[in-house]
């Protein structure tokens, strides 16, 4: 696939996605109100991922996402924009997006991709576009039990002209939305308006997503989470600081949530903010008041449980590792010991406790209490996490000289106090269970960090007119630093894999990438002989009311 065709086809991808959520915008949601106000395509491009989302897992549940079906699925998205581009051409087309979307040219590019995509990301997306839903999967790995909306959302872009090499669609797409909603909400500003703390925790986010985050390859399924909790978390302040209730935010919070959890259901846990937010404005004996209000829900509640029918399908829990929610009477599940095994094997690798190179013994003494933290510290947090903390550190310092801040006194916190308390309480679980960055590790402690600086530089009244330079400056150093670091990269995979961009644009994929049917060959049987018995294999196949059920024999 040559460069321009790359690009037109990425495009063509990207304003689908758009139509999808310019058609939830004016039927299923409230935001926007059908234009009557300017459109924030970022906000727009999520509801396209949230809709995209919805009808990958309900079509699963009948047919495989095959090309029939994906080009079906395009161009009804691509016409959806272009008729809403016709009838609102003027509120559609927006310069931040254009500048997000020119942005990510320099991330779109990658050779090498994440090890965990040759190891069973593609698997299981390929197997999606060539089976509807199956059930017992892991039995051929058991990395099949992770399952992520991001993978259905990716299985709806396979087709003749694409092949495989549009999957960094759903990250990239996501970075895109994320930060057109980021310029907007720093360069959208009257001369005169007072810089508040959403303003700030708005470049500090910019910063963090294009500089920490620059590697779109590294982005896997646990960096968009964490992308779009910070953007939740901006949201949660920006609703509190309203002096009305804004019915509009909080139903982007409803709806980006349900992502988020979509996209890893161990972020399930980061719901205690939801809960807070909830009760801060409604009761219990509410909700169904609630979900009059917010009909949104419904579709939200939806999306969840369909990720939980296919969690249940793939490994027999409703959310994979957590133990007590696995059933030990479904014959094609994983069994609740071996749960509990994946679960330890995952807690000892997050406490450097495994590595490729090593594993430690006593494993089940290594990872009880503290016991880990020694070696954690000299493999993990005077490493990895050091470099993090101290880039934290150099963007904080940046800030303080750019903007010459005056450390005064914290003021104005009360009403911040529990967002805050919550974040403090999903760093001590992140700490005592799974001390990885990958696993929430960059939001909470970004957020722990720069939050009491955004609300002192938010209590001293700063302009936008009176600090328009030192923001260019902020935002220049950023772009600069996005576009050097991704740049530098390309030269390096030149240089290593001689890759060019321009002659052939796509990431690799290893001949020998794993799928069921190359794996373990004989264990994988064609959905029309499922019936078929042979006592000799090891994975048996049986059909029940249309569907494959993979046991051991």
């Amino acid at each position: 696939m040559n460069f321009f065709l790359f690009i037109s086809t990425f495009s063509t991808l990207l304003l689908s996605i758009i139509g999808y959520g310019l058609f939830f915008s004016k039927k299923l949601t409230n935001y926007n109100n059908y234009f009557k106000k300017e459109i924030s395509l970022g906000y727009v491009g999520i509801f396209g991922i949230f809709l995209s989302v919805l009808i990958s897992y309900l079509t699963s549940l009948v047919t495989a996402h095959n090309n029939v079906h994906n080009i079906i699925f395009i161009v009804i998205g691509f016409l959806f924009f272009i008729y809403f581009l016709f009838t609102n051409k003027k509120k559609i087309l927006n310069k931040y997006f254009f500048l997000s979307y020119i942005l990510s040219f320099l991330a779109l590019f990658y050779f090498k991709s994440h090890d965990d995509f040759s190891y069973y990301h593609l698997s299981s997306i390929i197997n999606l576009t060539e089976n509807k839903l199956e059930f017992g999967i892991h039995h051929f790995d058991i990395a099949f039990n992770h399952s992520s909306s991001l993978f259905y959302f990716h299985s709806l872009f396979k087709t003749f002209l694409t092949g495989n090499f549009f999957y960094q669609l759903g990250p990239l797409s996501i970075i895109i939305f994320t930060n057109t909603i980021l310029f907007e909400k720093i360069l959208k500003k009257k001369n005169n308006f007072n810089l508040d703390i959403v303003f700030y925790l708005s470049i500090f986010f910019l910063i963090f997503i294009n500089i920490f985050f620059y590697r779109l390859a590294e982005h896997g399924t646990d960096r968009s989470a964490q992308i779009l909790f910070f953007l939740t978390f901006i949201l949660c302040i920006e609703l509190i600081d309203k002096k009305k209730f804004s019915h509009d935010i909080f139903e982007l919070i409803i709806i980006i949530f349900t992502l988020i959890i979509s996209f890893k259901s161990f972020y399930i846990l980061y719901s205690i903010l939801l809960i807070f937010i909830y009760f801060k404005y409604f009761k219990i004996i509410n909700f169904f008041e609630f979900l009059k209000k917010f009909s949104v829900t419904y579709l939200c509640l939806l999306i969840i449980l369909l990720m939980i029918n296919h969690n249940i399908a793939t490994s027999g829990c409703l959310i994979y590792p957590v133990v007590l929610s696995c059933f030990e009477n479904f014959f094609w599940g994983y069994g609740k010991e071996n749960v509990i095994s994946a679960m330890q094997w995952y807690e000892l690798w997050s406490k450097a406790g495994a590595s490729p190179n090593y594993v430690v013994e006593n494993q089940f003494s290594y990872i009880s209490s503290f016991n880990w933290v020694p070696n954690w510290l000299n493999n993990y947090f005077f490493n990895k996490m050091q470099d993090f903390l101290l880039g934290v550190l150099f963007v904080l310092l940046v800030f303080t000289i750019t903007f010459k801040i005056k450390f005064l006194s914290l003021r104005n916190y009360n009403k911040y106090i529990f967002l805050y308390l919550i974040l403090l309480i999903l760093l001590a679980e992140w700490f005592y269970n799974h001390p990885a960055l990958r696993y929430g590790g960059y939001v909470l402690i970004y957020l722990i960090l720069i939050s009491p600086l955004s609300l002192i530089m938010a209590n001293q009244k700063y302009t936008f007119k009176g600090k328009l330079k030192s923001i260019k400056v902020i935002l220049i150093i950023t772009i600069v630093i996005f576009a050097y670091r991704n740049i530098d990269r390309l030269i390096n995979e030149n240089n290593i894999y001689t890759y060019n961009l321009f002659k052939n644009p796509v990431y690799n994929i290893q001949k020998n990438y794993f799928t069921m049917q190359n794996k373990k060959k004989d264990y994988f049987y064609d959905p029309l002989k499922c019936m078929e018995e042979n006592s000799k294999k090891e994975i048996v196949c049986k059909k029940i009311s249309g569907y494959n059920f993979y046991y051991k024999n």
